[in-house]
């Protein structure tokens, strides 16, 4: 398999995505005080082997348009949830809003790139193995 420029988001998803979805968690939860234990590496390592295989199906999204607003939706909830909490809000119906416009736009995006990841890549590949089936069934009926 060959590397296009399509495969490059995924690259940059695959490095930069672990280490920032990390950091967020140490902080949001507060983990930095768990040095020496196990607890650091495992959530790291689960984090990095999700997002590469999430990186790898990368490669089949052809509307970014359509990843891009839901991805900027869920980073500014994000921050916004992070703010609300250095500031001691949150407990606020604002800050309970913001999780939950978080969790959709997480869902969204799950759901967009899914669509995109079925549409571009898993129906063509099933369509081109039906293809070939169906030519040597031909071929087959055609050579008896």
């Amino acid at each position: 398999m060959r590397f296009t420029w399509s495969d490059l988001p995924g690259l940059l998803i695959a490095t930069l995505v672990p280490v920032a979805l990390t950091l967020l968690l140490f902080e949001s939860y507060d983990l930095w005080h768990h040095e020496g234990t196990p607890l650091l590496s495992a959530l790291a390592s689960n984090i990095a082997i999700a997002v590469g295989v999430a990186a790898v199906f990368i490669r089949f999204v052809r509307n970014w348009d359509a990843v891009a607003v839901p991805a900027v939706v869920l980073l500014i909830a994000v921050i916004g949830v992070l703010v609300l909490q250095r500031t001691d809000n949150d407990g606020t119906a604002f800050a309970t809003l913001t999780k939950w416009i978080a969790l959709l736009s997480f869902l969204t995006l799950t759901l967009v790139i899914g669509y995109q990841v079925l549409v571009n890549g898993l129906i063509p590949v099933l369509n081109r193995r039906d293809a070939r089936r169906a030519a040597a069934e031909a071929a087959e009926a055609g050579g008896q």
